[in-house]
């Protein structure tokens, strides 16, 4: 079954934890493996409670928000490097990097 994942970029870890949490026991350490099919952001799930299985849509913020600040129950991995195309900025050259 595949969901959009329902966090925002700035929600404190708890709403996150929430969001990716099992949807049949609503345990919070669930294992991520974050990935691109067909140019589109996912990540495939699974609960070592229970068992269950699951797909999460991902949007750009949460990547970022999911590579930079993963919440402590969830084990997050990346599957592969990830376009630069999916990035919510892309920066041309260096200037941009010093405004």
């Amino acid at each position: 079954m595949l969901y959009d994942a329902v966090f925002a970029l700035d929600d404190p870890d708890a709403l996150v934890g929430a969001g990716l949490s099992c949807p049949a026991c609503l345990d919070e350490a669930t294992r991520l493996f974050v990935d691109v099919a067909d140019g589109v952001l996912d990540a495939r799930c699974d609960c070592p409670s229970c068992g269950a299985t699951w797909a999460l849509s991902l949007a750009p913020q949460q990547l970022l928000r999911l590579s930079l600040d993963p919440p402590s129950h969830a084990d997050v991995r990346w599957s592969r490097r990830l376009p630069s195309s999916l990035l919510a900025v892309e920066l041309d050259d260096q200037d941009a990097w010093d405004a």
